[in-house]
C-alpha cells in the first residue's frame, strides 16, 4: 500500500508517520482496530471526561422561566406604549428586560460554548454575561431614579433624529 520511496521508518516524528498514513492509503484507515492504533494516546479516554450530574427537570424549569419572563414583558411593553412613562412600569421593565436578555444569551452560551468542550471560555463568558446583566440592571435603575425614566429615555432616543431635523429647518 505504501510507496517504496517513502517508508514509515524513514519519517522522523510520530506525527509525520500519522500524516503519511492518512495521505497514502485509505484502506489502512479501515485496518486499524481502534482509534488508539492510528492516533496513539491523543484520543481522550471517555472515562476521564467529566460528566454532569443528571437532572431531568433543569431544562424544563429553565424553559418555563423563559416563557414566564416573556409573558410578563408583553403587558409591561404594552403599558409603556399606551400610557407612556410610569415609575412602577419603568422599574419593572428595568428588571424584566435585562433578565430576559440574560436568559436568552445564557441559552446561546449553553448551546455553543459548552463547558465540557471549552471549560475556560465558557466560564469567562458566563461570568461576563452575569456582569453585563447586572450592569444593565444598575443602569436601568440609575435612569429610573435620577433621570426621566426608562420609557421617556427610550422615547427621547427614538425621536432624537426628528428633533434634530426640526431644529435644522428653523
Amino acid at each position: 500500500m505504501l510507496s517504496k520511496s517513502v517508508s514509515l521508518a524513514r519519517l522522523r516524528t510520530p506525527i509525520q508517520q500519522r500524516v503519511q498514513l492518512l495521505h497514502t492509503a485509505r484502506p489502512l484507515l479501515f485496518k486499524a482496530s481502534s482509534p488508539r492504533a492510528l492516533f496513539g494516546d491523543e484520543v481522550p479516554n471517555p472515562a476521564t471526561v467529566p460528566q454532569p450530574a443528571p437532572n431531568r427537570l433543569k431544562g424544563s424549569y429553565h424553559w418555563m422561566n423563559e416563557r414566564a419572563v416573556s409573558i410578563i414583558s408583553i403587558p409591561l411593553l404594552a403599558t409603556a406604549f399606551i400610557y407612556g412613562s410610569n415609575p412602577i412600569n419603568d422599574m419593572l421593565m428595568g428588571i424584566v428586560l435585562p433578565v430576559q436578555v440574560y436568559m436568552s444569551f445564557e441559552q446561546v452560551l449553553t448551546d455553543y460554548f459548552h463547558a465540557r468542550r471549552w471549560p475556560v471560555i465558557s466560564r469567562v463568558l458566563k461570568y461576563s454575561l452575569v456582569t453585563l446583566a447586572g450592569l444593565a440592571m444598575f443602569g436601568a435603575w440609575r435612569i429610573n431614579t435620577t433621570d426621566v425614566g426608562l420609557t421617556n429615555y427610550c422615547s427621547r432616543l427614538w425621536n432624537a433624529n426628528n428633533k434634530k431635523k426640526e431644529s435644522d429647518e428653523k
